[in-house]
């Protein structure tokens, strides 16, 4: 990673750290003492900076540890709120999607009203999108990653993460659109022309603005026309 994309997540990292004092203050130092928070905040302070350090350092691993342990042993510190949003992304940019997945949504239940809820979502929406399988095998994971990105396009339209959303989604609904298609065909070749035309007509009702596999026209004409010589 070259060293102005370090700065520019050192200072979104900082970002974070003042949205989240902005919207959820310092109230839980309040059940502490003065000394014993000047001790809580110190071993925090510690652990953020750790965790930054390590994150900058694309040492995700060791910024996972240290904010997860920020998150567990200090959850009323000043530095929290940047610690859980963090943590997700150290689990997104080590490729440990399934868990940045539940981190962002964590994130959100925690702190709906917070404003970088646009990107938690869009971030929500990718955790799925990276692990979209093949168009020939299970496309739950698409289908996750279709419904984040809608929401964003829909609670979010200004939002700056809205153009690659729809780009994204435009994609995950072809490989969806291929997926069926690819069953269709399945039918096909093996004669059964009712099922195959099933599967081809669902594509055209449910992805009208996804352009259809070159093929399926050819396929549709020849079972309408088998069907119809069998009556």
């Amino acid at each position: 990673m070259n060293r102005e994309k370090r700065k520019s997540q050192l200072a979104a990292g900082v970002r974070w750290l003042v949205l989240g004092l902005l919207l959820l203050g310092l109230g839980g130092c309040g059940w502490f003492s003065s000394d014993t928070k000047k001790e809580l905040e110190g071993s925090a302070d510690s652990l953020i900076q750790d965790g930054l350090d390590a994150y900058q350092r694309n040492s995700y691993e060791k910024a996972v540890e240290a904010f997860q342990t920020l998150k567990d042993r200090y959850p009323y510190s000043q530095y929290a709120i940047l610690a859980e949003l963090k943590l997700a992304d150290s689990y997104y940019l080590n490729k440990d999607y399934e868990l940045a997945a539940t981190s962002y949504k964590e994130f959100e239940r925690l702190h709906p009203a917070n404003e970088v809820i646009p990107y938690i979502v869009f971030q929500q929406g990718m955790s799925y999108f990276k692990q979209m399988p093949t168009v020939d095998r299970d496309q739950s994971r698409t289908i996750l990653a279709v419904q984040e990105f809608s929401r964003l396009i829909k609670s979010f339209p200004q939002s700056e993460f809205v153009t690659q959303a729809k780009a994204n989604r435009d994609q995950a609904l072809k490989n969806l659109a291929t997926h069926e298609f690819l069953i269709g065909e399945f039918y096909f070749k093996q004669g059964n022309c009712q099922a195959a035309l099933g599967r081809f007509e669902w594509i055209n009702k449910n992805y009208p603005d996804i352009p259809p596999p070159p093929k399926m026209a050819s396929y549709r004409e020849t079972c309408q026309k088998k069907m119809s010589a069998g009556k």
